[in-house]
């Protein structure tokens, strides 16, 4: 049973290979700048599913990147159709904006942790000032 669930998909990840290639619109967004458009968009999605300040979750990132890149859906629409007809290159892009995420992650983390250290010293000085350190015997 397991072997024809896997001949299956097989068979539909040959299929579904084409090699249909989109004809370049005129005002297509430049390789680069679509990395970082796709760069701000996976941390916008991701950034949805978190509270701001005011415990309200805003629905207004996407809009806020294409006035940052200065197009509109239709253009990124256009331009996202003409890459991902070169499955290829579009895998290479990907990979790329996945390192940058992963690069932007581990930053957080260093800064996070520093904070966490400078948080966790700062409350070891007042307690140690104000008497409240716990002293181990000696």
């Amino acid at each position: 049973m397991n072997f024809f669930k896997y001949i299956i998909i097989l068979v539909l990840l040959v299929s579904c290979e084409g090699k249909t290639n989109y004809k370049k619109p005129n005002d297509l967004i430049a390789k680069d700048q679509m990395m970082d458009l796709l760069t701000d968009m996976h941390l916008a999605i991701g950034a949805t599913s978190v509270n701001n300040i005011y415990s309200e979750k805003s629905k207004k990132y996407m809009s806020l990147i294409f006035d940052k890149y200065k197009i509109d859906s239709a253009r990124f629409s256009s331009s996202n159709l003409y890459y991902t007809s070169n499955v290829d290159e579009y895998k290479k892009m990907y990979e790329e904006i996945e390192k940058r995420l992963k690069d932007l992650q581990s930053q957080y983390d260093i800064e996070s942790d520093s904070i966490d250290l400078r948080i966790h010293d700062s409350l070891k000085f007042i307690r140690t000032t104000k008497g409240l350190e716990k002293k181990t015997p000696k």
